[in-house]
């Protein structure tokens, strides 16, 4: 069996320090396997992005296991307007990570940039404009692009479509499905939305207060939830079907 790309044993996380100093994650256990897309489910607070930034090493008071074997894990965020420079083009965005990553070669950037653009369903044309000039859908291709060009298999996803309308989720979710298995990738997939982490994720944990109540393969916990937490959620998504 391969070795996950991402342990986590009794994970605990706190934030502050002294009299503010409080516990996020409690006793967390979790792994990630090779080309595996996992869900983490919860209600905002649950602890799920903290989660997230704990396996991009973003949180310093730890403790227990958190193993990641995987060079530069990378992050695609839910805002991708926010999360991307207003001031700077696409091509300068999309570089970027190469320049931080060493490429000093202007030519080999440029051409790097130019093999992923189709990867991701944008065009050459598109590298002249800023973020503002772009759709929702067409900035969270770039941060997407973004977040593989250094080659990076083990990508975080932090409600990556929840700020899209239902047509341009179904459009990103397909792109992720289709770059997974190109490129071989290994997602952590974070949602409040269980219909969204079923369509892209094999295996689901379900969190609440820090902890993961539930967790297995998406079938199972969605026909069969056993924790009140998920049957509370899965209500609460056909609810609003």
């Amino acid at each position: 069996m391969a070795e996950p790309i991402v342990h986590i044993s009794r994970l605990s996380s706190w934030y502050g320090r002294g009299r503010a100093r409080r516990q996020v994650l409690r006793e967390v256990s979790l792994d990630l396997a090779p080309g595996e897309a996992l869900g983490v489910v919860g209600e905002s607070g649950s602890g799920k992005s903290t989660l997230a930034k704990c396996v991009l090493g973003m949180v310093a008071d730890t403790t227990g296991v958190l193993e990641v074997n995987s060079p530069r894990p990378q992050m695609v965020f839910q805002d991708p307007y926010g999360s991307l420079n207003p001031a700077k083009t696409l091509g300068w965005i999309l570089e970027e990570p190469l320049r931080a990553a060493g490429m000093r070669d202007k030519e080999a950037r440029r051409r790097r940039v130019l093999d992923f653009l189709p990867l991701v369903g944008l065009e050459e044309e598109h590298l002249t404009r800023k973020p503002a000039q772009l759709s929702g859908g067409q900035r969270q291709r770039v941060a997407i692009a973004a977040a593989l060009i250094q080659g990076s298999k083990l990508i975080v996803l932090d409600e990556p479509v929840s700020a899209l309308d239902v047509t341009l989720q179904a459009q990103i979710l397909r792109l992720l499905a289709d770059l997974k298995e190109k490129l071989g990738l290994s997602y952590l997939f974070i949602s409040h939305d269980l219909a969204v982490v079923y369509q892209l994720c094999g295996r689901v944990a379900v969190m609440t207060n820090g902890e993961i109540v539930e967790a297995g393969d998406v079938d199972e916990i969605y026909d069969h939830p056993k924790h009140p937490y998920t049957k509370k959620l899965l209500d609460a998504s056909l609810a609003l079907e």
